[in-house]
């Protein structure tokens, strides 16, 4: 469910290329280079050799890039949610949902593989973990307010793209294109438009 909850939220964005090539996303004032989001891809894949992966189901290439840039957008965009809403996440807040998350995997050691099957970088944990507990937090609110899960859902996904809008967040157009229907980044057409499709 959370999971759900999240991966609905990735990228909630405008494509309109950023300006230059080393801009990777920019959401309001805030510029996150291409290279930062590569370092998230790069120790995805150093992790992945550290551990089993024979039954995960990983993202690889173009895809990796897409997600990672993805999660990059819905933490900001749920950091000024958690601000326009006076919510407040504290270290100890994380701190308590990771022993938690730590505990449901049955201990420390069975954490790596985890985050590899998750495709989440290490690094990224905490801020994956903030991204939960913002967007719980504002579902439950809406549910004692009167409305069921799904409404609420369906409330704070709304939420999320009028805050994106509102911030206007740019991508770079390498990993992907904007659906406003589907509300996710596609992938693009690496060719250019050289080559179109047979009638």
């Amino acid at each position: 469910m959370i999971k759900k909850l999240v991966s609905t939220f990735l990228v909630v964005l405008l494509v309109s290329g950023c300006g230059g090539m080393s801009a990777g996303v920019s959401i309001g004032n805030e510029e996150i280079k291409a290279s930062d989001i590569q370092k998230s891809v790069d120790e995805i894949l150093g992790a992945r050799k550290t551990v089993d992966t024979s039954q995960m189901q990983l993202v690889n290439g173009p895809e990796l890039l897409r997600n990672q840039a993805q999660f990059v957008i819905i933490s900001k965009i749920l950091d000024q949610i958690a601000l326009d809403k006076k919510l407040t996440v504290t270290s100890s807040d994380v701190a308590a949902r990771r022993a938690d998350a730590i505990s449901r995997l049955g201990g420390e050691s069975a954490l790596p593989a985890a985050l590899v099957s998750a495709n989440l970088a290490a690094t990224k944990l905490d801020a994956y973990l903030r991204v939960l507990i913002i967007s719980d937090r504002l579902v439950s609110d809406l549910v004692a307010s009167g409305l069921t899960e799904d409404e609420a859902s369906t409330q704070v996904s709304k939420l999320v793209t009028d805050t994106a809008q509102k911030l206007v967040v740019k991508v770079n157009t390498k990993y992907g294109k904007w659906n406003p229907v589907t509300a996710t980044i596609e992938a693009t057409d690496s060719t250019g438009g050289a080559v179109t499709p047979a009638p």
